[in-house]
Parts: C-alpha cells; structure tokens; sequence
C-alpha cells in the first residue's frame, strides 16, 4: 500500500497545564510544527465530565502531521493521554487543502512512520464536523445557547482580535476589534441544524455580527456517543 504522505492539522483539547504531554507525543513522533494556546470549555455541568470538558480552562494544542503517522498516533493518544476514557480529551484530524511545499516535505522527512498497512478499524472516521463561529467578545454565551438548543454537546471557546484598516478605529459604529471564536465539533448530521441555529442568534444580522463556517474532520478520539 502506498504511504500516505498528506499533510493533516491535529487537534488535540485538553485541562489545562496537560498541553505540554501532547507536545511530548508530538515530538516523539519526530513532528516539528505544535503549536498551543489557551481555551476555555463550555458544556454545561452534568456534561464536562463526561465530554473530556472536565475542567473548564483547557489547553488547546494543533500539530502539522502526515497520514503515515496518524495510526500510531492515535493509539498513543489513546494510551499516554487516556483519550479513551470519558473526561480526559478530544482529539480530531481535519484535511488540509493545501500546504507550502517546504513545509511538507520538512514535516515528512522528520516524522518517524508508522505504516499505512497497519491502520486500525475508526469508526468515528468522517462522521463529524468542526464548526467555528467568529463573534464579537462576550457574545458566546449566545451561540452556545442556540448551538446546544439545536443538538451541540459543547465547545471551545479561543480569543481573537480582527485585523485590517478597521483596526485604527475604535469599537463605534459597531466595528468590535476583540473577537471570541467558538468551536463546535458535532455529528455531521448536526452541522446544518446548529449552524441555522446560531446563524439566527448571532449571526452577522446580529448585534453578535457572527461569522460561521464548517470543515469536515476525519478521525476523532475521545469524542464519546451519548443518547
């Protein structure tokens, strides 16, 4: 079987001050490009436990990684980081349309491979989706309230700040510099029921002026099935 050198973004959320064990697994697979930031958890109570939301503040951790590596990396994360126990983590793949040529191939001649020959059953594979809503700062308390309203489980809410000629004005005249960007990883059944819902709360019609969009996420892990 031929080796599967595409590049994919890994994403792994989890409590807070755990970020640096994804770094490590990282790492040990021979993979440069990590990168991390802080995030903040927003499933209601009696779901944060049971969602890999356990604590609130997270840490949300992305890496370049090709698909010769995602097998062993999936059972790794599965064992090192505990992703197969509700509460611990979610971690999620998502293709890349596209990835500067130097960076590839640097990605691909430091990973160390793990046969695609070996890869194991997912049967989470291709059944979610990562929705993202860009909202103005201390409106996302709105979206999560609609996106849940329509089926969402929770989600994780990063800080941003717009860019652009707007950004020499102040927030008058509605132009808000600092943003809240809110990601949702739902069924994919789910996508188009959440997005509508949150298009209607705080959309760009809104005070919120929200912007929305969705990729499509491959594999997934610790990503429970409740019903």
């Amino acid at each position: 079987m031929k080796e599967d050198m595409r590049i994919r973004l890994m994403v792994i959320i989890l409590d807070r001050g755990k970020g640096a064990r994804a770094a490590e697994l990282f790492a040990s697979y021979g993979l440069p490009l990590h990168y991390g930031t802080p995030g903040r958890g927003t499933a209601n109570s009696e779901l944060l436990d049971y969602l890999g939301l356990g604590e609130t503040e997270k840490d949300v951790v992305f890496s370049l990684v090709p698909g010769c590596t995602i097998p062993g990396l999936l059972q790794a994360a599965g064992e090192k980081l505990q992703l197969a126990t509700p509460g611990k983590g979610i971690l999620f793949t998502i293709p890349l349309s596209a990835v500067s040529g130097a960076a590839a191939r640097f990605i691909n001649s430091q990973a160390h491979r793990t046969g695609t020959e070996q890869e194991e059953h997912m049967p989470e594979q291709g059944k979610n989706e990562l929705i993202v809503v860009v909202v103005n700062s201390g409106c996302t308390d709105t979206v999560m309230a609609a996106a849940k309203l329509a089926g969402a489980r929770g989600g994780t809410i990063l800080h941003g700040r717009r860019v652009g000629e707007e950004t020499e004005k102040s927030g008058d005249n509605g132009v808000w510099l600092e943003k809240d960007i809110v990601a949702i990883l739902a069924p994919r059944e789910l996508r188009l029921p959440i997005m509508e819902a949150v298009n209607r709360a705080a959309g760009a019609a809104t005070e919120s002026h929200g912007v929305l969009f969705s990729m499509p996420v491959e594999e997934t892990r610790g990503l429970p099935r409740l019903n």
